[in-house]
């Protein structure tokens, strides 16, 4: 194992999600979310923040979530954890081994 994640630190099941977009009878976007697979993850909360956008307050949560490797990840995917949507800004592999992904995601709160 890497000394980026430990025996057993990817305890966390996530459902891995990607948008299907399309249009409805109104012609509205509507976007879906496929799930594509179960992973283990291990989630690490980075930092929090408090933004106003149109005219309302919205809390921004910022985490690091590091999965096995996959060639599929990629964003504007998401993680799906119980309730939580966590969306993928950028994902990497952190030493070029293929062994882990480390993706940098954002959680919306109202």
């Amino acid at each position: 194992m890497s000394t980026l994640v430990g025996e057993g630190e990817l305890r966390t099941r996530a459902i891995l999600e990607t948008p299907v977009d399309s249009v409805d009878d109104a012609g509205a976007l509507v976007r879906v979310w496929q799930p594509v697979a179960p992973v283990w993850a291990k989630i690490a909360p980075r930092r929090g923040a408090e933004l106003f956008a149109a005219g309302a307050q919205e809390t921004v949560l910022t985490s690091e979530v590091v999965v096995r490797w996959r060639p599929d990840v990629a964003s504007p995917m998401r993680f799906r954890i119980g309730a939580r949507a966590l969306l993928i800004r950028a994902a990497f592999d952190p030493d070029g081994g293929r062994r882990f992904l480390v993706c940098a995601c954002e959680e919306f709160a109202a």
